[in-house]
């Protein structure tokens, strides 16, 4: 490796960056929809309200008072974790979405915008 010199300039480091990428995207989508079909704690926290979570765990857990106040705090503190590591997330997606078309041509960002919406769509 004495010749060899890989940094973020070097095609072949944004090729498998961009590859790693979209495998990443793919896999974390399938596994969130196999997850969310199968438990109830794996739902998305924007598709559930506190409320509905708290009300529906209170039900089935037959909870005391004590219980559902102690849960809507741990709740409110998840779901605000949860949204400060989803835009922490949406961040480092736009940086590399960023980085990656600053090195195609006008032609590859096309393709490349094609393959980002086909990606997103397949995850919904």
């Amino acid at each position: 490796m004495s010749g060899n010199h890989y940094s973020w300039s070097n095609p072949r480091v944004l090729l498998t960056f961009s590859l790693i990428f979209l495998c990443g995207a793919l896999v974390g989508a399938i596994a969130i929809t196999f997850t969310q079909s199968q438990t109830f704690v794996a739902s998305s926290p924007q598709e559930l309200s506190r409320e509905l979570t708290l009300s529906r765990l209170t039900t089935e857990l037959d909870l005391t008072p004590d219980q559902q106040e102690r849960l809507r705090v741990v709740l409110d503190d998840y779901f605000q974790y949860y949204h400060a590591l989803q835009d922490q997330l949406d961040e480092v997606k736009a940086s590399g979405r960023e980085k990656i078309t600053e090195l195609l041509t006008d032609k590859q960002k096309s393709k490349f915008d094609k393959m980002l919406k086909q990606a997103l769509a397949e995850s919904r």
